[in-house]
């Protein structure tokens, strides 16, 4: 099972959740909205997080070496 399908499954779950705490009048609609909506974006950022550690963009070895330009990531200028 892939990733996306894991949190549309997940999302789901959340709003039956949410539309059954709703239902019983813990909370409206709208925070329900706010709610699900803050859980997806939080769930992306320790995604991306967790995704990334420990990662780089070029390895250590090829970075250090004289020969291999560097490319700025701010304007893409090529830095010698």
């Amino acid at each position: 099972m892939k990733w996306d399908t894991v949190w549309q499954i997940l999302r789901y779950v959340l709003i039956a959740g949410g539309s059954f705490a709703s239902g019983k009048g813990w909370v409206t609609a709208d925070q329900v909205t706010i709610i699900v909506g803050a859980i997806g974006s939080i769930g992306a950022v320790v995604w991306g997080i967790y995704v990334k550690s420990g990662t780089t963009a070029v390895p250590d070895a090829t970075a250090a070496r004289a020969d291999v330009p560097t490319v700025s990531g701010g304007t893409g200028a090529i830095i010698s």
